[in-house]
């Protein structure tokens, strides 16, 4: 095979390892644990798969202003102080959670994630 050929035929290999990956599960550290950061005004990351059972987020606030953790029908962590970080251990069911931060005109301002369950 001829170097430039070689070379085509690496990159594409690489290219499409990369789009065949596993999916996205946000900041996981370990197997349904899950590394969550909210700020002015989001929450990252935007989008999380877990399985359904027991899960731990551990949640960090990384804005300069006070902030909630509710995942909607399942748990909540209230009063996050500016750098403070506290974990939540719930358990999942299949489905789709809503994530958000209740203090009011937080959710409104884009303080939203997605929880997707899998069985």
């Amino acid at each position: 095979m001829r170097p430039f050929t070689f070379f085509v035929v690496a990159l594409l290999a690489i290219q499409l390892l990369a789009a065949c990956g596993a999916p996205s599960s946000g900041a996981t550290i370990s197997d349904n644990r899950f590394s969550i950061s909210l700020k002015e005004f989001g929450i990252e990351p935007k989008e999380i798969q877990a399985k359904a059972g027991p899960a731990t987020f551990v949640v960090k606030n990384a804005g300069a202003i006070e902030h909630d953790f509710m995942i909607e029908g399942v748990g909540k962590i209230e009063n996050l102080l500016p750098g403070e970080t506290k974990t939540l251990e719930v358990t999942l069911r299949p489905g789709t959670n809503e994530i958000v931060c209740s203090l009011s005109g937080h959710k409104e301002a884009g303080m939203t994630a997605r929880l997707a369950v899998s069985p």
